[in-house]
């Protein structure tokens, strides 16, 4: 883990850490933990980092921790709701900026061309530019991207992250990646945002097929009833199967829209292709 707690109340970024300033008593920053830490340098090898001693229970992280072991998608997306409320408070916590563009997936779409600049010779003197290398996408454009993101990188690394959806807008990922509960909860107090879409995730129950439309119904959480539409239009670009889409957990990424049934709020995200769905596996 690269971010701590300091008994002060903030939060401290690994490559800011300095022992002098901030004082040898730091903590994991999940609050269900708060485990003792210790400061690793920066070596050849690997990153600064913080970890937990380990020699008994109490310097050990907590079984509710995010860091007590590797999570899944769902679980990794909980966690950076949670870690990510106290990131945005601390300024001093580096953030991480990715763009966030979901153009290919739809069968609509039509790239613009591109017009190559011709480029002058170089000579001999020309210099070569290289970019600080980075772990992270600059962009993202898939829904593998955005599984692979929240698999392969710790909660609190994931808490620094904010998605680029153009028109200046820059938005934590938190706020993008939810579970439908969340979805339905920010379209129905009109906190989403208009015309952008939504990553979230859920267990598939059933599949109603129509004539000129397909419903693909959400596992109800809480109550909250979450539905997935594709029209006639585009059945052409949807392959899945109903046996292979039954009570799998998906990742689907669409625009939310309200639906009022039989005076109950219902909460719809219409997609176009199965490229708006992805599979999710739960940690054993």
């Amino acid at each position: 883990m690269r971010t701590a707690f300091l008994p002060g109340g903030n939060i401290i970024h690994a490559d800011e850490y300095d022992e002098a300033k901030h004082g040898f008593e730091i903590f994991c920053m999940d609050k269900s933990c708060r485990s003792p830490l210790i400061y690793v340098p920066k070596t050849d090898k690997a990153v600064s980092h913080f970890k937990t001693i380990g020699k008994n229970s109490d310097s050990k992280h907590k079984p509710t921790c995010g860091f007590y072991q590797p999570l899944d998608v769902m679980e990794s997306i909980e966690k950076v709701g949670e870690y990510q409320k106290e990131i945005i408070q601390n300024s001093s916590v580096k953030k991480v900026l990715i763009s966030l563009n979901m153009k290919k997936i739809d069968p609509d779409y039509e790239p613009k061309p591109v017009e190559k600049e011709q480029e002058e010779p170089k000579g001999p003197d020309d210099s070569v530019k290289v970019k600080e290398k980075s772990d992270n996408p600059a962009t993202i454009s898939s829904l593998k991207s955005i599984v692979k993101l929240m698999v392969q990188n710790e909660p609190d690394l994931l808490s620094t992250i904010y998605f680029n959806i153009g028109g200046g807008r820059k938005v934590p990922i938190s706020s993008m990646v939810m579970n439908q509960e969340r979805a339905h909860q920010i379209l129905w107090d009109e906190e989403a945002l208009r015309e952008t879409g939504y990553f979230v995730y859920g267990k598939v129950q059933e599949i109603i097929h129509r004539d000129k439309v397909k419903y693909i119904k959400m596992e109800r959480l809480n109550g909250t009833s979450f539905t997935i539409v594709i029209f006639e239009k585009y059945f052409k670009f949807f392959k899945l199967t109903d046996s292979q889409l039954k009570d799998k957990d998906i990742l689907v990424f669409g625009i939310l829209r309200k639906n009022t049934f039989q005076e109950k709020n219902e909460t719809e995200i219409v997609i176009k292709s199965d490229k708006y769905i992805e599979f999710l596996k739960r940690r054993k």
